[in-house]
């Protein structure tokens, strides 16, 4: 048995939900997932991860917290502004459920990192809400054949969907960039940031997150979520793949981060 007698006593209320049960909340152990941004986005999908019980949690972000931010960052208290946040979220997260291994990565997903990132890790949720690190995470995905979601929030505006992730045909779901058109559209620049509706998109990525692992058929791979929460409106569409753009982003590779628009930062000095 994989989970010890304590673990079955920490998660006998998931393992009690129907059609779940030890087998079910092995597979979470099991699971390697990485997480691109400890944010806004990024807390919630990490603090539902951990308390979910997914085993392995890499958290990349090499910024710090900042005062303006914990209004959608609540994982942090007042005393950690200033610090890095992937390590107080891993610290955070260790104090909730220690038998999840949370790992932080202080350093900036770019071309020169995100293959050594992408190391042993089963998914790739990016929480970045950064379009330049969208493409980088996109291509390496696309390169090392790693299963990829991502999303953004923008006011009251919000979408995320599943990208390069295995179908019931044998093939994968569209990229990244097969989506960029659609993904325009829920591009809200207007000023401001609300902290409940981060909290709404990351819980709806864990649910997404967690029925893929444990194997639930017909989720996330190959959907496109778009969500109005003022009008408490959701659309779901199909993303369908552009097969020649997806095979010359294979043949090209991991681009430069020149050509990705990509600002590279000095590296964390710890």
């Amino acid at each position: 048995m994989i989970l010890s007698e304590k673990e079955i006593q920490h998660f006998k209320n998931p393992i009690a939900v129907p059609g779940l049960g030890i087998t079910m909340q092995e597979k979470l152990k099991e699971a390697r997932v990485l997480v691109v941004g400890a944010g806004g986005l990024g807390s919630p999908v990490i603090q539902y991860l951990s308390a979910s019980g997914v085993g392995v949690i890499g958290i990349a972000d090499y910024g710090v917290i900042n005062d303006e931010d914990m209004h959608r960052q609540p994982i942090y208290q007042m005393q950690d502004i200033r610090k890095h946040k992937a390590k107080m979220a891993a610290s955070r997260l260790w104090a909730v459920n220690p038998y999840t291994k949370h790992y932080p990565i202080l350093m900036q997903v770019k071309p020169e990192t995100i293959n050594m990132m992408l190391v042993g890790f089963d998914l790739v949720i990016d929480c970045s809400q950064h379009l330049p690190t969208h493409l980088v995470v996109n291509d390496a995905c696309l390169v090392h054949n790693k299963p990829y979601i991502t999303g953004e929030v923008h006011n009251w505006m919000a979408w995320f969907a599943g990208f390069n992730m295995p179908l019931a045909d044998g093939t994968n779901s569209a990229t990244y960039r097969c989506a960029l058109p659609l993904t325009e559209e829920y591009r809200n620049f207007d000023a401001g940031a609300l902290g409940a509706t981060h909290g709404a998109l990351g819980t709806q990525i864990v649910c997404e997150v967690i029925k893929y692992l444990i194997g639930v058929p017909l989720g996330i791979a190959g959907k496109f979520y778009g969500i109005d929460y003022l009008h408490n409106q959701t659309q779901v569409l199909d993303l369908q793949p552009d097969h020649a753009l997806i095979e010359s982003i294979r043949t090209a590779g991991v681009l430069t981060a020149e050509e990705y628009g990509l600002e590279i930062v000095p590296d964390v000095e710890d």
